[in-house]
């Protein structure tokens, strides 16, 4: 503001010269998609000249070229960000990085959405700017291969049980941990932690977790032990505002058949048994607990469970009972006791997790999903 309260003085400059002089890619559409804008930083982050777009519909030149992480065109009408933007009368931006292909190769790019609007309000196009991230692309690359170097990924096959995972993140890293071993080559150890956000911050915090719950080994076995150890480890150690930790661990002897398990906030440890036309469930393992960072003397407790021979215990982030389907609802239980009750495959978890995204409502999970399988098998 200037002396007296009144606004400076702004010269009026044609708005194609202002949006020129951005380096981000900024291009415009009517309500039709028919691209009536497209500014210098477009030209150079794509090599496209405005010549060869101006007049055409977006989806005519960038059908092929903009790309999500999961290989489907953002073009088609459904899927169209833009479309999205002038249909809701909203601002946004997509919550992933997308790929738009060049002359000189592919890009991963930001992408923020809205509509335009003339002077009695009336929606009239739509404006879509996106920016180069090849620098913080490559850095999540780097942190995604450090994390998968430090979950259990592959399947384990010992003392007579099965353990396989599956760890899909929204980002190319997350805010998931899965981890499963045996101790002396005796007990099975299988855990399960979700952290608070997503990317590179959230995926910090599991690096903690797995930190301070090998270190808890040391002092105690027992899952309740250890997360109490984990839980004053990381409030002493870490503690920010805003950033928790739901987790659960599971101690399972495969001689006696018999475990305990303890939950920091966790959703349930589901138990399923085998019948002549699938699973259905025989157990759900849920506890009133704390978040890990929430308070020094949280008190976390273990309960006992038992597993006969071709039951599977299956834990899961909330990514699998929060995901959206197309009709509006959470997947959650009722959604995998129904994908369970005629499940005659092979390898769940890679199974449940294409259902999953077969009925979500968007075309892209929006949350970390984890899945952490542990089957008895028939001697």
């Amino acid at each position: 503001m200037s002396a007296g309260g009144h606004t400076p003085f702004i010269p009026h400059i044609p708005y194609e010269k202002v949006l020129n002089q951005i380096r981000d890619g900024i291009y415009i559409t009517d309500t039709k998609n028919k691209i009536i804008f497209w500014n210098h930083g477009a030209e150079e982050l794509t090599g496209i000249h405005r010549d060869d777009v101006l007049g055409h519909l977006c989806k005519s030149v960038l059908k092929i070229s903009i790309k999500d992480r999961m290989n489907s065109s953002l073009c088609e009408s459904n899927n169209c960000p833009l479309n999205q933007a002038m249909r809701n009368d909203n601002s946004f931006i997509y919550p992933h990085l997308v790929f738009f292909q060049t002359s000189w190769g592919r890009i991963p790019i930001s992408l923020s959405v809205g509509p335009l609007h003339n002077d009695q309000g009336e929606i009239i196009g739509g404006i879509s700017v996106f920016r180069d991230m090849s620098d913080e692309y490559r850095q999540r690359k780097l942190a995604g291969e450090i994390q998968r170097k430090m979950i259990t990924l592959e399947k384990i096959k010992q003392n007579g049980l099965l353990i396989d995972t599956y760890y899909s993140p929204v980002d190319e890293i997350g805010g998931d941990f899965l981890e499963a071993f045996f101790l002396d080559n005796k007990n099975l150890v299988a855990t399960i932690a979700d952290a608070t956000g997503h990317g590179i911050s959230a995926s910090l915090f599991t690096v903690i977790y797995k930190t301070l719950l090998h270190a808890s080994f040391n002092r105690s076995q027992a899952p309740s032990a250890v997360l109490n150890n984990v839980n004053k480890g990381f409030l002493e150690t870490a503690q920010i505002d805003g950033y928790y930790l739901t987790a659960m661990m599971v101690n399972f002897n495969p001689v006696t058949m018999r475990g305990s398990l303890a939950s920091a906030g966790h959703p349930p440890a589901l138990i399923f048994k085998k019948n002549n036309k699938g699973y259905e469930l025989r157990s759900s393992i849920k506890t009133q607990s704390l978040m890990i960072g929430i308070d020094q003397y949280a008190d976390y407790y273990d309960i006992d469970f038992y597993l006969s021979p071709g039951e599977i215990m299956l834990l899961a982030s909330d990514g699998m009972y929060e995901a959206q389907c197309s009709d509006g609802k959470a997947f959650g239980q009722e959604g995998l006791e129904d994908f369970l009750k005629h499940y005659t495959g092979y390898d769940l978890l890679r199974d449940l997790s294409h259902h999953i995204q077969k009925r979500s409502k968007y075309l892209e999970l929006i949350d970390d999903l984890s899945l952490l399988k542990i089957e008895v098998l028939n001697q």
